[in-house]
């Protein structure tokens, strides 16, 4: 069974490929539109400033720069509201500077679908979880734009809305719905310049930061198998699968993380050993189109975060179990 959805998953991907190569923007259809946005964010040059708005929260202003030249990619994310803070990304190495604690921390990047990018290997996965379909066409941002609409085939994910520009397929704006219809979180260019040659943008992206005063900091991450230390995840939640496994810092001290996806929601389940003298905090927590499951086991608290429905990070939460492996 699974090697017959793996191989209709890769037919869904080749046929894709091969559609949007050939055909124009008015002809495709919706699940080709999203082959078009992922390959956008992977391949052209762009920046701009957008706004991040979730609900309950205060908007944040980001500005981007983007740039594709041959092999390398290099990208700049400034955020414009609250405290400073620069992310450098120089292909897998991310540098994060911090102006108020003169700290540059410096780690491979872990993260492959932020805005405006789609995972580049789940597009196929995408189709399967929701129902994609073309519903209209809007102007965002001064873009024509194709909107795409996925509606999730269960209860345990979110409704997304796509706004991409006509001409380019780059996403220009996104939008969750909760199972209220209320929109939990919005993210949307309100200036992108796109394409062009790479010393367009380059000039922002060479930009110094920090100093030599600063402080670099290299986190511990090291790569980990929590099913040899006995954990398990008994009954995953349908269409999510495992893309990342990690464990933070050393020692008692050290956090487990494990990272769930379904192409467009992502769930983290963290394993944190208890201290004797802290009390956990069970339970569910939300803000906007985050949800945060608590639950102790044994002497860990099991921790599940992400932008998925109540139900979604219960479910999973509860899934999680541990059995000591034998000595």
């Amino acid at each position: 069974m699974k090697r017959s959805v793996a191989r209709r998953s890769w037919f869904l991907w080749f046929a894709a490929c091969s559609a949007v190569a050939l055909a124009g923007p008015q002809s495709l259809d919706a699940g080709q539109w999203l082959f078009r946005i992922q390959q956008a964010a992977l391949k052209l040059n762009y920046g701009g400033t957008f706004v991040y708005l979730q609900q309950g929260g205060q908007p944040q202003t980001s500005r981007i720069s983007h740039v594709v030249d041959g092999s390398q990619v290099r990208e700049r994310l400034e955020m414009l509201d609250g405290l400073p803070l620069v992310i450098v990304r120089n292909n897998e190495e991310v540098r994060t500077y911090s102006p108020d604690t003169k700290t540059v921390v410096v780690e491979k990047r872990q993260a492959k679908a932020n805005f405006p990018a789609l995972p580049t290997d789940q597009v196929a996965s995408i189709v399967e979880q929701y129902r994609v379909s073309k519903w209209d066409s809007q102007r965002v941002a001064g873009i024509d734009c194709q909107v795409l609409l996925l509606e999730p085939r269960d209860g345990l994910r979110y409704t997304h809305k796509m706004w991409a520009d006509m001409n380019s397929g780059l996403l220009i704006k996104s939008q969750v719905f909760n199972e209220k219809g209320e929109i939990v979180e919005q993210i949307a260019f309100t200036q992108v310049d796109i394409g062009g040659p790479a010393e367009k943008y380059l000039p922002r992206i060479a930009k110094r930061d920090g100093g030599r005063d600063w402080r670099i900091a290299t986190p511990l991450v090291t790569e980990a198998n929590f099913a040899d230390a006995g954990w398990t995840i008994a009954n995953p939640v349908p269409g999510f699968r495992k893309v990342l496994e990690m464990r933070r810092g050393a020692g008692d001290t050290a956090v487990g993380q494990v990272v769930f996806s379904d192409g467009l929601a992502s769930v983290s389940v963290f394993l944190e050993q208890l201290q004797s003298a802290v009390k956990a905090q069970e339970g569910l927590s939300s803000q906007g189109a985050v949800n945060v499951f608590r639950r102790k086991v044994g002497d860990h608290l099991v921790t599940v975060l992400g932008e998925a429905p109540p139900a979604c990070v219960t479910r999973i939460g509860r899934a999680v179990e541990f059995k000591p492996p034998p000595r």
